[in-house]
């Protein structure tokens, strides 16, 4: 996939490679291709081609609510006279999400570190946000997320995988102190959390907005990669990912513009 032939559209002079943790990208000017690397993280299951076909069909699904116009197509890999191809009628060894390319300074993050992100964009964030949940799909099955229980589990895994990071990014008395906290939180206030399912805020939200993943697509706010391979991820609370948007600038030392987002998502819910 790294040779220009291999596609059957013109192609940049030098097609780019990017590798996440279960990633490979491939950009070739118009078109990027997605594909999903044969491992299981645990929370993250791609380790046969049967999956990954599932889960390139769901990313596509859930992201084609909100970026149609970047989120194309499922485009099998196949194999046949001692050649791969994107299509054809060999066997099926890959399968790839193809996407339309779009220049990294439409990012939030790119434009945030240019100076180019504005109010007026938050607050049309704000308001983008209020209307991808209040379209999003909610059920009793989905609401199950929000019981206590359920939550639990995550924080739980958290804090079991971050146990080998003691006295490397956090120390003893904070991984003690923290997990006090939630524990109690989870014990005393289970009733907040009933009140959220009662009025049906547990629903399948985005699960991964921060400013990577929003862009400012033909000067309309867009929110894209949102999380496909887990459910416990994506059936949350809605207030997860006004928290994610909402930390996130707040990071960058921006609590005016975090405050507008919050206040526009107000307005419009």
């Amino acid at each position: 996939m790294m040779q220009p032939g291999f596609f059957p559209h013109a192609v940049s002079e030098e097609i780019q490679l990017i590798q996440t943790h279960c990633s490979y990208v491939l950009l070739t000017g118009d078109y990027a291709y997605k594909l999903k690397k044969p491992v299981n993280l645990g929370f993250l299951d791609y380790s046969t081609l049967e999956k990954r076909k599932h889960f390139c069909e769901e990313e596509l699904r859930l992201n084609q609510k909100t970026a149609k116009e970047i989120y194309l197509e499922v485009v099998a890999i196949t194999f046949s006279d001692d050649k791969y191809q994107l299509g054809g009628t060999g066997e099926v060894v890959e399968y790839a999400l193809k996407m339309r390319e779009f220049p990294q300074e439409i990012l939030f993050s790119e434009m945030f570190e240019r100076g180019k992100l504005e109010e007026q964009h938050i607050a049309q964030l704000g308001k983008v946000v209020a209307q991808y949940h209040q379209d999003a799909a909610t059920s009793d099955y989905i609401s199950s997320f929000g019981e206590v229980s359920q939550v639990r589990v995550a924080f739980d895994e958290n804090y079991e995988q971050t146990q080998k990071y003691i006295g490397v990014a956090q120390t003893q008395q904070q991984l003690d102190e923290t997990k006090y906290y939630t524990d109690k939180f989870f014990d005393e206030r289970g009733a907040i959390f009933q009140n959220r399912i009662a009025n049906k805020s547990i629903r399948e939200c985005h699960g991964d907005l921060h400013m990577k993943n929003i862009c400012l697509w033909n000067s309309q706010v867009m929110l894209f990669d949102c999380i496909e391979f887990n459910e416990a991820f994506r059936y949350v609370d809605v207030i997860y990912d006004i928290a994610f948007v909402i930390m996130d600038l707040e990071a960058r030392n921006r609590k005016d513009l975090s405050n507008i987002f919050l206040n526009n998502y107000i307005e419009k819910t």
